[in-house]
């Protein structure tokens, strides 16, 4: 079954968020005429956005701490029909189970689910190049789905 949900996991504190917004950043630098959709949570990093290009509709969210986050953010992206969705998830507990839901409920399998196990930085100064390495790996999947139609 073709990926259709790419989520970024790992463990608290460990760079999920800034990952995705690092992500979101290359993506503006890329493709910011598609941004269709932008919302920035009040006082924090999280936020969520839909890109359109054509028939092609990918969302990000990346709060990804709890089910409730999670299943929430995954439905407003719904909301928007999107084709893809690209997001964060703990390495366990009530968000993976909010991913599971959501992928069987709309793509009708687990299968649909593509989980990136988030890298970990061994001490504080290498973290934003940790982060820069998953954001890329990330941008390479956008790219491929969002340039292919």
């Amino acid at each position: 079954m073709e990926k259709k949900i790419f989520v970024l996991y790992g463990a608290g504190s460990k760079g999920k968020t800034t990952t995705l917004n690092l992500l979101f950043n290359q993506i503006c630098r890329k493709y910011s005429e598609y941004l269709f959709y932008f919302e920035r949570f009040e006082y924090r990093a999280d936020f969520r956005a839909v890109f359109r290009k054509g028939n092609v509709v990918i969302g990000l969210y990346s709060s990804g701490d709890n089910e409730d986050e999670v299943s929430h953010n995954l439905y407003r992206l719904d909301a928007y029909q999107c084709d893809y969705v690209f997001g964060t998830s703990r390495t366990k507990g009530g968000s993976c189970v909010a991913v599971n839901r959501y992928a069987v409920l709309v793509h009708d399998s687990e299968d649909a689910i593509k989980w990136i196990d988030k890298q970990y930085a061994d001490n504080e100064a290498d973290e934003l190049e940790i982060n820069t390495e998953d954001s890329k790996e990330l941008f390479s999947i956008f790219k491929k789905l969002f340039v292919a139609e």
